[in-house]
Formats: C-alpha cells, structure tokens, sequence
C-alpha cells in the first residue's frame, strides 16, 4: 500500500511555469513530484527567488518560501534547496531521497548538451512530442564533435515522437540514421516497424525482399506485432469495438454513432496534445 501524503497549502490560481520544461505546477505536492520524477532538472536553474515568493504567495506556505529565501545568503547547493522543499512536505522516504540526491550529484558531472537531451527525454516520456522534437533539433543543429555519441540515442527519440504523431515516413528516416550509426537491433525493429505501418502491405513484403539483409530483422517484428495483437485482443479497447459492433449489427444506429463521435473527440483532443508546440 502506499504511502499517505497530507496536502499542505493551497491550490494556486497562477502556476508556476518551468520554461525549461514547459511544465506548470500549481501546488507544492506537485512541485515535489517534478523534482522527484526528474531529478536531472535539479540544477543552479532551479534555485529562482520567484520560486520561493511564488510558495508563499500563491500556496499559503510562507514559512516554507521564507526558508528558502534565507537559503540564498548561505550560497547552498541546488540539492539542498530541493530537498528543503521536499523535507517540508515528507513527500519522499529517505531512501527515495538518497536516490534523487545520488542523481543530482551524478548530473554535477554531465554537459550542458548531455542535460538537454534529458531534458527532451523528459518532453518525450511525457507525450509532449512536438516539443520534444524542438528541443532535439535545436540540440542537433549545437552539438559539436566531441558529443557526438550522443547522436544515435537522440536520432532513435526523436523517430519514437515523429511515431507518435503517425508522421511514419519522418520515423523511419529517423530510426535508420540511429541504426545505422550504431547497428542497435531496437532501432532497426522501430525503422522497419515504422515501414510496415507507413506503407501499404505489398509494398511492404516487396520492400523486405529488396532488402534481404533486413530479412532476420524483419522476422522479429512480425513476432513483436503477433504479440501486440494478442494483447490488444485481451483488452478493455477491444472489448469495446466489439461491443459497438454488437450495436451496429443490431441496428442501434443512435448509440453506435454516440459512442464512436465520442471516441474520435477524445483522439482528437490526445492527438492536438500530442503535437502542441
């Protein structure tokens, strides 16, 4: 069972923005998962005056955004400042804290290239793709030669968002250069997956024919898709397109039609979220 959390302060009516991020926050529960979720973001950036006004002003924590303040004449570190923030509320076990605190002492040593790549891996896990992929085209067109190992890993994210936005073509372009570079087997099933669904079937097979050293490749992902249909089957979504067939075939045309603008509406509005800039 999890741990109980009581809410301190206030829902505030104007958040606190992370440009970095593009994130919103509007209580301190919720600042506190950021940190804890993203340790990588805890640097000196983090360390804002208005962050601790913010605190007190708009969540009723004035004691809190008071220590903070005094914090700043003592030139702590951004681990300290975090973790006042999150002793304050006893979000985090001591365990989960050593944890961030090892992270934040293991990002000390990382690049500013090397911290906006987590910081577009971040986007990505959170389904922000189009920002996502702002960040690593603007990390491409900065990386010099001597971060060039970064390439690959950033070339394979940025063909999983160009994935989610079904823009399939822009993926396996993506996926390929990341495969290339580095001959990993999880970007060359994600290229040649981004293929099948971009393409149609018999250009498909021909394609896998043109391309025998593909062939072994090729064989692994039928299998991955077998697998993914049987656990798609096996699911609540399936369940329910057979039910809206049921609702066809019987003639319900008033309650199949509801249901189906209902489920287009909601993949319109994940689909706009998706590509938000």
């Amino acid at each position: 069972m999890g741990r109980m959390l009581l809410c301190m302060g206030k829902y505030a009516k104007n958040p606190y923005h992370f440009e970095s991020l593009c994130v919103n926050v509007y209580c301190v529960e919720e600042l506190c998962w950021l940190f804890a979720s993203n340790p990588f973001m805890i640097t000196r950036d983090i360390m804002d005056r208005n962050l601790a006004v913010w605190l007190d002003t708009e969540c009723g924590l004035a004691e809190l955004g008071h220590q903070l303040l005094n914090l700043f004449n003592r030139g702590i570190q951004p681990g300290i400042f975090v973790g006042t923030i999150l002793d304050y509320v006893n979000y985090c076990t001591p365990e989960e804290k050593k944890k961030i605190e090892d992270v934040v002492q293991s990002n000390a040593g990382l690049t500013d290239y090397e911290r906006l790549k987590k910081q577009a891996d971040f986007l990505l896990k959170n389904h922000r793709c189009q920002m996502a992929l702002d960040e690593y085209d603007q990390l491409c067109r900065q990386l010099p030669e001597s971060e060039s190992a970064l390439k690959p890993s950033i070339f394979h994210n940025m063909g999983t968002a160009y994935a989610e936005l079904f823009q399939f073509g822009m993926a396996a372009k993506y996926f390929m250069r990341a495969y290339e570079m580095t001959g990993n087997k999880a970007s060359g099933l994600q290229y040649l997956a981004a293929q099948r669904l971009g393409m149609a079937e018999g250009d498909y097979v021909a394609f896998i024919a043109e391309h025998g050293e593909l062939h072994g490749l090729s064989l692994e992902l039928e299998k991955l898709f077998e697998g993914a249909k049987g656990k798609f089957e096996a699911s609540q979504d399936s369940r329910m397109l057979t039910a809206l067939k049921i609702y066809k075939d019987e003639g319900n045309e008033t309650s199949y039609l509801k249901e189906i603008d209902r489920i287009i509406s909601k993949k319109k509005n994940e689909y706009r979220e998706l590509v938000a800039g």
